[in-house]
């Protein structure tokens, strides 16, 4: 009899550890309702914040829909800088950042979504102070500024460390006071970025974009592999193709153009 008891006892033991063992397999699947993110303040138009602090631009509003159309959301952290939101991507202290250009060591550690849009660079340099381009080549020489921690994709980051001459700046508003103040020769960063950064700091006729976009690159969202929703990637970027198709990403980017504009 009692051989008959630690026989069942065993049973049920066996049994409930398999069933909690095949739930705690599902809770990350059953328990996936969001992605948490977060973008640099200023990167105009692509994601930047508002006055009222509320992220948006067209990265952002273009990964919120696609999300929308799987049934997840968006949770957006606090504002941070572009370092900081680097490291809590690595560390996981959030799923994604959104708004970055592809390159192979990023693309070996995250997902990258689908495109998002088209940042368009130039070169920014103080007026009278133009030099002739039309080749990064023509950047050797001269002393230039980017955004600290920022990559502007394998090509052009090889080039510029084996050639180039860069101060990198915390934030790509101060590339254009630097620029000012006479601090390094020319300043990298995208074409509406740097305009709506000369506008805001009413430098128009002191800081001038050259002619020539030096790179166009296009923008992606990074997530991280560990994330628990990070099975649904797939989902997100066949979404975001939809919406290229039927014209809800070209409506995103031309909303949030014509805000910049204005």
């Amino acid at each position: 009899m009692l051989i008959r008891i630690s026989i069942i006892f065993l049973a049920l033991v066996s049994f409930f550890t398999i069933s909690f063992s095949a739930n705690s397999q599902a809770q990350p699947s059953n328990s996936c309702t969001s992605f948490s993110g977060n973008g640099i303040n200023n990167w105009y138009p692509f994601v930047y914040r508002k006055d009222d602090g509320q992220l948006t631009g067209i990265v952002v509003d273009g990964t919120q829909e696609a999300l929308k159309r799987i049934g997840l959301e968006l949770e957006i952290d606090n504002d941070k800088p572009w370092k900081r939101i680097l490291y809590d991507l690595e560390q996981g202290n959030v799923d994604m950042v959104l708004g970055a250009y592809w390159n192979k060591e990023r693309a070996a550690q995250y997902h990258y979504s689908e495109q998002l849009g088209t940042d368009e660079l130039r070169v920014f340099v103080k007026d009278g102070k133009q030099f002739p381009l039309t080749s990064p080549q023509d950047l050797i020489g001269h002393s230039g500024m980017r955004l600290l921690g920022g990559s502007l994709g394998d090509e052009f980051d090889t080039f510029a460390s084996n050639h180039l001459d860069f101060i990198e700046v915390p934030k790509s508003d101060s590339i254009v006071i630097m620029l000012q103040n006479n601090r390094a020769d020319y300043g990298i960063l995208g074409y509406v970025e740097g305009l709506q950064h000369i506008h805001a700091l009413g430098l128009e006729k002191t800081i001038v974009p050259l002619n020539m976009p030096i790179l166009s690159n296009a923008m992606h969202v990074m997530i991280n592999k560990n994330a628990s929703c990070a099975h649904h990637v797939e989902d997100m970027n066949k979404a975001i193709l939809d919406m290229r198709d039927d014209g809800t990403l070209q409506n995103i980017i031309d909303d949030h153009l014509s805000l910049i504009r204005k």
